[in-house]
């Protein structure tokens, strides 16, 4: 696993949150363990820094939180992505876009064949 994918995961959770959300309303647990399933665990989420996040979208806005009871005395605090929410994942998803192609120029520069260009 490479030193990096931490600090990719610390500011991209809020985003992976929100889309997740945006297809359905879900419960912590489950959140979590679809982000660690769709990135074949590469990402993983524990409640050290889902609930932070998730407290984080709710005090902007961003989500509401609801719970629903489940079997006789079980209760799961579900959340829902709200209108603001949507319009944030859009801004986030687009931003996110404009950095992986910036990166991505900058990792496939080839200063020699620029080089190579500018004398033919």
């Amino acid at each position: 696993m490479g030193k990096y994918y931490n600090t990719f995961k610390k500011g991209t959770l809020e985003l992976l949150f929100l889309k997740l959300l945006s297809q359905q309303d879900l419960y912590g647990y489950e959140l979590a363990s679809m982000i660690n399933h769709l990135s074949e665990n590469l990402i993983t989420i524990n409640a050290g820094n889902m609930y932070p996040t998730l407290y984080k979208l709710e005090e902007k806005g961003f989500i509401t939180s609801y719970e629903k009871v489940c079997g006789r005395r079980m209760r799961r605090v579900y959340y829902k992505i709200t209108e603001n929410g949507k319009k944030e994942l859009q801004e986030m998803m687009d931003d996110y876009q404009r950095i992986t192609e910036a990166n991505n120029t900058i990792l496939t520069y080839d200063f020699e064949q620029e080089k190579r260009e500018e004398i033919s």
